[in-house]
Formats: structure tokens, C-alpha cells, sequence
């Protein structure tokens, strides 16, 4: 994780370096206010600093339909929108980059399934990120109907929902333009979801769709989709930033 990070900063720094030299180019011959303007519209994401946490992993397969598994899909969506983010500026951090699970990062717990959430909220505060997205796919068992994204927010922090509604939104069209008409809702405010509750930033963790619906697994098992779905939470997040 420490490599990835240093990595990370030498592609933004090498980045930036690139982008400054042509802000003064554009400084110079248009003035101070187009020079602005178009290091922000080249790299709107610049200094964010952004945790993606791919829900699950290792052992913990999280929700799964015959032999598709929420962890493997969490992780696919997230490689995919840190390579965006990373793209338009932003600095990312992953909780987990491969198929690990992280209750062997602590013993604050007696607990497996607890010391794994107790470390992705301690990467997150240690950070102390603009921002952290917390990757799922829903399930329920009651009804294979029950289908589209579900963003959760800590109920008492304004930003937080502000993220929410957004990614809530642009999550709905990427159904719509796939021919997928989801059920239309509002993101949820939560008081209980340890991650909500414990994190010191603000943050959402999106449940990308049901893996008990059929339409929502095909497309969620396929790249098309997860690159579309990517790109429908970048463009949340850049409008949240703007």
C-alpha cells in the first residue's frame, strides 16, 4: 500500500509539474483568469485526496449468486474509478487493491469480520481524505425483484449527503442508458453502518445493485457496465468538488 502511494504521488507531482508549465504558457499569452480556467477544466480533481474501499475480500466473499461474488465485483468497479480519478488529478487511496481481506491489519477485536472494518475505518481517519467511497452490491433474498443502486450517507453530516444524492443520480441514468429502468429512491441516512459512523470525513458506501436481481448481475458482471458506472460516480464527484 505504501508503494502504491508513493507511486501515486510521483504521477501526480510529474503531472503537475506538466500542467503548471502550461498554465504560466497560458498566463502569458491570455492573462491570469484563462490560465485558471483551464488547469481546473484540464484537472479538476488536483490536491483531492480520495480512499476507495472495495467492500469484502479474502475470505470474505461478501454477497454472492451461485459462483458471481460481491468482492470480486467491488473490486473490479473500484480498480476502474481509481484509474479515473487518478486521471483527472485526484491523489487515491485503496483499502485493498487485490483479493485480501484486512482483519490482519489489527487486534483491536476478537472478531474477524469486526477487526476488518475497524481497519478500513482506521486507513481512512489516518488519511484524512476530502472524501471516501465504500464499494458493495446489494442482496435480497426475499425478493429477486428488489433491484438498483442504494447510496448510504451518515445521517448527520451534510456533506456527506450532498455526495450521496449525487452519486444516487448519476447511478440511476447508467441503469436508464444500459435499457434498465431501476427503481427510482432516494439515498438512505444512516446512524448504525459502522464505517458511517466511525469515519472523522465525509463519505458514502455505494451498493452498486442487487446480485439477487437478474438484470443488475449481468450487468454488473460486465466491463461495459462497471466502466459506465465508474464514470457515472467520477462525474459525481467532480460536480460535488466544483
Amino acid at each position: 500500500m505504501e508503494e502504491d502511494k508513493k507511486r501515486v504521488r510521483r504521477n501526480n507531482i510529474f503531472l503537475l509539474l506538466t500542467l503548471l508549465v502550461f498554465a504560466l504558457i497560458v498566463r502569458y499569452i491570455y492573462g491570469q483568469g484563462p490560465a485558471v480556467s483551464a488547469f481546473r477544466a484540464w484537472i479538476p480533481l488536483s490536491g483531492k485526496v480520495i480512499v476507495i474501499d472495495p467492500g469484502h475480500g479474502g475470505i470474505d466473499g461478501g454477497a454472492s449468486f451461485n459462483n458471481v461474488l460481491e468482492k470480486n465485483m467491488n473490486l473490479e468497479v473500484s480498480l476502474k474509478l481509481k484509474r479515473m480519478l487518478e486521471r483527472d488529478g485526484a491523489n487515491v487511496i485503496m483499502t485493498r487493491a487485490k483479493d485480501v481481506s484486512l482483519d490482519h491489519l489489527n487486534r483491536k477485536n476478537e472478531y474477524r469480520h469486526k477487526r476488518d472494518l475497524i481497519s478500513r475505518v482506521d486507513i481512512i481517519n489516518s488519511t484524512a481524505p476530502d472524501l471516501f467511497l465504500s464499494i458493495h452490491v446489494n442482496a435480497d433474498r426475499s425478493s429477486s425483484k428488489t433491484n438498483g443502486p442504494m447510496v448510504f450517507y451518515f445521517i448527520n453530516s451534510i456533506e456527506s449527503k450532498k455526495i450521496a444524492q449525487s452519486i444516487q443520480k448519476k447511478l440511476e441514468e447508467a441503469y436508464t442508458q444500459s435499457g434498465h429502468n431501476v427503481s427510482p429512491r432516494k439515498p438512505v441516512g444512516n446512524i448504525s453502518l459502522y464505517i458511517l459512523r466511525n469515519t472523522k470525513v465525509p463519505g458514502v458506501i455505494i451498493e452498486l445493485g442487487f446480485i439477487t436481481n437478474t438484470k443488475d448481475r449481468e450487468l454488473l458482471t460486465t466491463q461495459a457496465f462497471q466502466e459506465r458506472i465508474s464514470a457515472a460516480i467520477l462525474l459525481a464527484i467532480k460536480e460535488y468538488f466544483s
